[in-house]
């Protein structure tokens, strides 16, 4: 699977979980108000508290507000590690190589053989943007060569599956429907075709609508929405009495008029996407049985009250002859099993024709439920600038942010200090304090280390000072800082390919800083701690283009895993789908190990053999 498709995969997975969350707390709302209001709504307002439910599962986005729901029952702390697994970060969306092939340099980890992470972002790279994933996950990325399944991308694969299974299914089930109208026999008797056009004339129905009796749908029903047909069985067409019969076509035409064939397949589809979710799949069966009632009273308010008892009839008749079939979204259909039939049969006998017209409760109540459940949970995700007034957003799947030594901004503490001791607290503000002095005074660059991510609105580190990665645009540039470094470095090696020009460099913070920073603050004890980097050991990346072949120079620091590692590992990227002919568009590495504290990686999508790429690595590594 390209890293594309992943992400966008789990984008989709992480909208899905979301709106799922958030949509089963809304059905147990709507059930509940069900129940509490069954004899102050009537069947249409019944039915339309379902509205809320489809809109929230269809939302792609929502306004956040203080009056939403979520503020008390927040979707996110309800699963907090899956959502923090499955969100889309801002990293893999900055890395997405916009000309084609790039690598990732990932700092003691392989997730740096990704065929489409870009290093590389215009100006200068922020260590929340470039660390983000590695630091709090780990996950790796290495999807053409080994993709190590972790327990999201596992949730993910069987959602997946089971959403193919069940598009599978609906489009068998299609079209043997199709396959049963095809057999069905256009009517063609004048009485039952005058009967038919009256009945849509008086529903308003002005669309082209077939009329057919079919065997292979025993129950009457209305199927498709842009090209409807109304099919009955052969057998009710001789057995109901014309007032039954018109009674049933009427039914039916409400179904079109009301288009409800229409509304079933969204249902569906939300329903495929959802499958998982057993809240959803009761939500679709009450909503179907609210839907069936809705459209007796829309009958009824259409030709009156004084036929309830034939229409009670007509409906036992139909039962009659079938037990209700298990519904379609193509089908808009009479079918009720006896059980709900009950319940139908004494909304019929006491139905009102003003219940089915506007209502202000009705609107009332459908209004203050979207209200509170359309919208999302208020955020407190912020950035503050104590020098001005100026908020700026921070997104919440960034587990970094990073202050400027021109104008150091920091985060407001005080939020989440509820769950703080008031002595963690003055610690963690006084330890800011001395940080933002100490950068004003000598400069320089310093992180530190939150113990409860809670104290920094669910950010682990903070930065202050110099901690920007540099990003170079001309070799020359890049050397006039190499030059300043107390570290290995890379340089432009001398038996550079012909053709091959200088493209990219960036010299920026290895990861190994992050993981000691981390593994002392825990040590400490502390409620924070703060770690100084001084320059002193740098991960770098030069990047050469000849076209549209590139040639990718990496410098890494070494672990204690890679520390032991010697010599030098060639690695060719085979076709993902016949494992045999090596994948053109994937680009081949080298790694040389056992040279100390670094080791180093040469890449390309050209011709070159494994023998060129050792020699042009040799050349590059300045010692």
């Amino acid at each position: 699977m390209s890293p594309s498709l992943h992400a966008g995969l789990m984008e989709i997975f992480d909208w899905v979980i979301r709106g799922s969350i958030m949509a089963g707390i809304l059905v147990v709302l709507v059930l509940t108000l069900q129940f509490l209001l069954k004899n102050k709504l009537g069947a249409r307002w019944t039915y339309l508290l379902w509205l809320p439910v489809v809109i929230r599962l269809l939302l792609p986005w929502a306004p956040e507000s203080s009056l939403s729901l979520y503020n008390v029952l927040p979707a996110n702390a309800i699963t907090p590690g899956f959502q923090q697994g499955i969100s889309p970060t801002a990293a893999n969306e900055m890395w997405q190589g916009a000309e084609g092939v790039r690598e990732t340099a990932y700092d003691g980890e392989r997730s740096f053989r990704s065929e489409n992470n870009n290093l590389f972002e215009s100006g200068a790279a922020m260590p929340g943007s470039h660390y983000q994933d590695e630091l709090e996950s780990g996950r790796d990325n290495s999807y053409w060569l080994n993709w190590n399944l972790s327990v999201v991308d596992m949730f993910m694969l069987v959602w997946l599956t089971g959403v193919l299974f069940l598009m599978a299914k609906t489009i068998v089930d299609q079209l043997r429907l199709n396959q049963a109208l095809r057999a069905g026999r256009v009517v063609t008797s004048p009485r039952l075709l005058a009967m038919f056009e009256e009945t849509k004339q008086l529903f308003d129905v002005k669309r082209d609508v077939r009329f057919i009796a079919s065997d292979h749908l025993p129950e009457p029903a209305a199927v498709g929405f842009f090209k409807p047909t109304v099919a009955i069985s052969p057998t009710l067409l001789i057995v109901l009495k014309k007032e039954q019969l018109q009674y049933i076509l009427a039914h039916e035409c409400a179904h079109i008029r009301r288009w409800d064939v229409a509304v079933n397949w969204v249902l569906h589809i939300v329903l495929i996407l959802h499958w998982f979710n057993p809240l959803l799949w009761l939500a679709l069966y009450k909503a179907r049985q609210d839907q069936e009632m809705a459209c007796d009273a829309c009958v009824l308010d259409r030709l009156g009250t004084m036929g309830n008892h034939v229409y009670g009839q007509a409906i036992i008749q139909v039962l009659e002859h079938f037990s209700g079939n298990k519904p379609q979204p193509g089908i808009a259909a009479l079918s009720a099993t006896h059980k709900q039939m009950k319940k139908r049969l004494l909304m019929i006998k006491h139905f009102q024709k003003k219940s089915y017209q506007l209502s202000i409760f009705g609107i009332a109540t459908i209004v203050a439920l979207s209200s509170v459940t359309l919208v999302d949970a208020k955020s407190n995700v912020t950035l503050v600038d104590k020098t001005s007034s100026n908020t700026l957003s921070v997104p919440q799947a960034m587990d970094v942010h990073v202050e400027q030594p021109q104008s150091p901004s920091v985060v407001d503490n005080k939020i989440g200090m509820a769950n703080i001791q008031l002595d963690d607290e003055k610690f963690i503000d006084n330890e800011i304090q001395r940080v933002e002095a100490l950068v004003k005074e000598s400069g320089g660059g310093y992180a530190i280390y939150f113990k409860d991510k809670q104290a920094n609105n669910g950010q682990r580190f903070n930065f202050y000072g110099d901690m920007v990665g540099k990003a170079f645009s001309t070799y020359e540039d890049y050397l006039n800082k190499a030059v300043t470094l107390e570290s290995s470095t890379l340089q432009q090696p001398v038996n550079l390919p012909e053709g091959f020009e200088f493209s990219r460099g960036e010299i920026r913070i290895p990861l190994k800083f992050f993981d000691d920073l981390r593994a002392e603050g825990k040590k400490s004890g502390k409620p924070v701690y703060t770690k100084r980097f001084e320059w002193k050991e740098t991960a770098i990346q030069l990047m050469y283009t000849n076209g549209k072949d590139e040639l990718i120079l990496n410098q890494y620091t070494a672990g204690p895993d890679y520390q032991k590692l010697k010599g030098f590992e060639y690695e060719q990227p085979y076709d993902k789908r016949t494992r045999k002919e090596p994948d053109p568009n994937i680009p081949k590495y080298v790694f040389w190990y056992g040279t100390g504290t670094y080791y180093y990686s040469i890449s390309t999508n050209s011709d070159m053999t494994k023998e060129q790429m050792i020699e042009i690595l040799k050349a590059a590594v300045k010692q």
